[in-house]
């Protein structure tokens, strides 16, 4: 959920520019399957929580053990660990996306999904796909897994404080005060009483 859902979130935020830019309109976004809109909010929280957590797990734990031996591995990991994270920022600073406390729940789930994820290949190909999951190391490994869980937490309320900074300064600076979600399409969901009104008035005319 670090490299690829941070690529899958850019995407479906990509189509959705598009869409906006050919209607005009973000009735689109509220006319589809609400279970799209709530699996969007879902990879967004986890996106922005584990591009936290990764390269800080990696480049304090991991990356010693994990060292690449060439060019191209180099790139990958410095790619993989590193840059996402600054993608991500860059693209936390200029959305509007907002996030709740009670949102931590998404990154939390599919992190220990993915730690159930790491425990299935372990029993089929008998390999840790990170070190300090190895249940051998003793105890060592309990603190390890409880440590990733805080860090996965605070992570999480950093960006909810980036994100509470980066609101405060738009409505300081004047740059908060477009209409939210629904108020431009409104006239597609109801009608005035005023419009009602006019209607009327022309036909009985």
């Amino acid at each position: 959920m670090t490299f690829i859902g941070l690529h899958a979130y850019l995407m479906t935020s990509l189509v959705h520019h598009f869409r906006y830019l050919y209607t005009k309109k973000i009735s689109f976004f509220l006319d589809q399957y609400a279970i799209l809109n709530y699996l969007y909010v879902c990879l967004y929280s986890t996106v922005i929580t584990f591009n936290i957590v990764t390269p800080v797990v990696y480049w304090a734990i991991l990356a010693k053990g994990m060292a690449a031996t060439n060019t191209v591995g180099t790139w990958l990991n410095v790619s993989v660990h590193g840059v996402s994270f600054f993608l991500m920022i860059i693209d936390v600073l200029l959305n509007r996306m907002k996030i709740s406390v009670r949102m931590v729940i998404f990154p939390l789930v599919t992190m220990i999904c993915y730690m159930l994820f790491a425990f299935i290949v372990y029993a089929v190909q008998g390999i840790w796909i990170y070190p300090f999951l190895n249940w051998q190391q003793g105890s060592s490994t309990a603190i390890w897994y409880f440590a990733v869980a805080i860090i996965c937490v605070v992570a999480f309320f950093i960006q909810v404080l980036i994100h509470w900074g980066r609101d405060y300064i738009a409505r300081k600076t004047g740059k908060a005060d477009s209409p939210e979600i629904g108020e431009k399409d409104n006239d597609d969901y109801e009608t005035s009483p005023a419009k009602l009104e006019a209607g009327n008035s022309s036909n009985v005319a």
